[in-house]
């Protein structure tokens, strides 16, 4: 189990960071390690996509719905201010001069990028790989590293941290409410809001190293 977690969460993007993958084709080894996250769910777990995208405690469910408006509210402002200081020329640039193209980003990123993303992080990392880990909050800390480690392959140290920090978040969100879909939307909220602010080139791939000159 150890070198399952080991191949997919540190190899295959290592592999892609590398060259050895080709980067115009970064959503296909995302799919079909989804792919695989479901068909290992189904065979442990019984767990099918319907199942993991509700929480069997709507309470809970709804106590981490507003744990993550609350957190929102305060940090969407900070990402905004901290674009402000650091990019200003970059602020809002896209659904400004680029309309078409960030209302079609709105749409699509949620749906190609954000639901493979968080069906492998979340509910397969949890379920398949917890008996690894001492307590839950080390679960949550090595899949919040994980997740922003998988995110060398932009080749930038800014999506790495956003990613990370990110990643605490939603793990922690999915830990308190076990809902894909509260995860998933709570990742669409942040990425989205980054692809808007004006921070998107920070995850386009192979402009890393573009998008850090000032």
């Amino acid at each position: 189990m150890l070198l399952e977690l080991l191949a997919i969460f540190v190899l295959l993007p290592w592999l892609i960071w590398r060259g050895w993958l080709p980067v115009d084709q970064i959503l296909l080894p995302l799919y079909l390690a989804g792919l695989y996250a479901v068909i290992r769910l189904r065979g442990r777990d019984g767990l099918s996509l319907r199942r993991l995208c509700s929480s069997d405690e709507p309470a809970r469910e709804r106590a981490a719905l507003r744990r993550l408006g609350w957190r929102f509210a305060v940090l969407a402002p900070a990402i905004v201010l901290f674009t402000a200081s650091l990019y200003p020329e970059r602020l809002f640039d896209l659904p400004t001069q680029h309309t078409g193209l960030w209302l079609l980003l709105m749409f699509l990123y949620p749906l190609l990028s954000v639901c493979p993303q968080e069906l492998l992080y979340r509910p397969f990392f949890f379920h398949r790989y917890a008996a690894l880990f001492p307590s839950t909050a080390w679960l949550l800390r090595v899949d919040a590293l994980l997740f922003g480690y998988m995110h060398i392959v932009f080749g930038n140290g800014l999506a790495i941290a956003l990613t990370t920090l990110g990643g605490y978040l939603f793990a922690d969100t999915y830990a308190r409410s076990r809902s894909l879909r509260l995860v998933c939307l709570e990742h669409t909220l942040y990425g989205n809001l980054l692809f808007s602010v004006g921070l998107g080139e920070f995850f386009l791939y192979g402009h890393g190293a573009t998008a850090i000159e000032p």
